[in-house]
Order: C-alpha cells, then structure tokens, then sequence
C-alpha cells in the first residue's frame, strides 16, 4: 500500500492532488498545531487584475496558539460562504468556460454546516475529488487510534504511521526531505518516495499565469478530465538509500 499524509488544506493546489493520485490510502494529518497565515483555512485565487492574486479564507473563531487542527472551530458568522462565493465572481467577469459547473461544486462542499474546521476541509477535499473524478481513500489521522511508539523527530511521524498502518511506500512532497531518515525507512523495508508536481501552465483569461494557485482556478479554465491529466504531470524520486540498494 503507498501511503500519502499532509495537513488539510482548504482546496489546496494542484501539487496536492498529485499526491493523493499517487498514493492508495491518503491520512489527513489533523492533530498538528494550527499555523495561522498558513494554508489550512486559505488559498489564492485569481483577482481583478490589479494584482495577480487574492486570498479567500474560511474565518477561525479565537483559539489558542497550541491549538490542534481537529480542535479549530469556523466562526460562526455563516455570511463567509455568500462571500467566498462573490469573491469568485472574477472569473465570471472573466468568462471562465467551467465557472457554472465549479461553482455548483462548491455551494454542494459548502452546503453543510460544519463546527470544526477539519470537518469542512475532508468535506470539501471528498467532494472536489468525485467532482473531478479521483479516487480518494481518506481517513483522519486523530481517528486511527495508533499505539505508536515515542516520536522524537517530525519525520518520524510519516515512518512509524506507514509501519502501523502496514505500507509498503511512503510519498511526501521533496521539501520535507530534509525532515527524514532514508535508512530508518529502509530498515523498516518502507521505500521513501519524493512527489515534484510539474504544474503545467494553462490559459488564464488572458491575464499572465499564475501557478500554485488552489484547484478552484484549474477548475475555472480547464474540464476535469483536463485537471485530472495535470494532476498525473508529477515526477516521483527515490531516496538514496533505496537507489543505492
């Protein structure tokens, strides 16, 4: 089984998707610390023109800096939906060919009231994954009930929940290689795979690209066949210790 876990994002970019293709079961890392400014409850979208991007945000009620993600709650002002939503209109200024079709995607992920911020994001996550038509076996990370041993370092998380879960390939984004030890995973007879997206550029309304942007704009421009085909664009490297075995 190859393994995929990061901490949810709100309809993350395309990168991130590549990762859940590649992988066979995906873990949504949700007891870490929440990072504000980070990408849990935002992303980029394209904006007017007078900058190239702006931010769209699920609003956070006050918590604690030591707060975990499965523990943030969405404030409870419901006006945050109406607005995302009427932020997006940009696209339809700028005659975006799937605007209706990702803009019904989005009222159905957005559709429930959710308490916890994790819930909304495996909610969104789940329905933009049928919307484009990927496969998606996902399971929160705080509902596995792992008996794990001491963790001492951040890579070993990924190592010891591949292990407990029985995987036999772990694929992480390269810029946490630094955070792991090839040959613990080697020892423990689990290949250590670094997923690079290539983000190929497409046509953005006539406004110059964009890239990273959250999935929300591939959608805008592209069908979903189309978004599948650029989330496959990936390469996938081994680490040097299972090259060298």
């Amino acid at each position: 089984m190859r393994l995929g876990m990061m901490q949810p994002y709100f309809f993350p970019y395309l990168g991130y998707f590549g990762l859940i293709h590649a992988t066979d079961e995906w873990i949504v890392f949700d007891t870490p610390q929440y990072i504000r400014r980070g990408w849990v409850n935002r992303n980029r979208i394209l904006s007017d023109g007078k900058t190239p991007w702006k931010y769209i945000r699920v609003p956070i009620a006050a918590c604690d800096r030591d707060t975990a993600i499965r523990d943030v709650r969405i404030h409870p002002d419901r006006s945050w939906k109406r607005d995302l939503l009427n932020s997006l209109e940009v696209y339809r200024l700028l005659r975006a060919p799937f605007y209706a079709a990702t803009i019904s995607m989005l009222e159905t992920a957005l559709r429930y009231r959710h308490e916890h911020l994790s819930e909304l994001l495996v909610h969104c996550l789940e329905t933009c994954c049928q919307h484009i038509g990927l496969p998606l076996r996902c399971r929160r990370f705080s509902e596995l009930q792992l008996s794990l041993p001491r963790i001492g370092t951040p890579g070993e998380w990924a190592l010891e929940t591949a292990r407990a879960l029985g995987a036999h390939t772990y694929i992480n984004p390269p810029g946490g290689r630094t955070l792991f030890n090839p040959s613990a995973f080697h020892s423990a007879r689990i290949s250590l795979r670094f997923l690079t997206p290539q983000l190929p550029e497409y046509y953005q309304g006539g406004l110059p690209f964009q890239p990273g942007l959250s999935i929300i704009d591939a959608l805008m421009w592209n069908d979903v066949s189309t978004v599948r085909h650029m989330i496959a664009q990936y390469v996938l490297e081994s680490d040097a210790v299972s090259q060298a075995a």
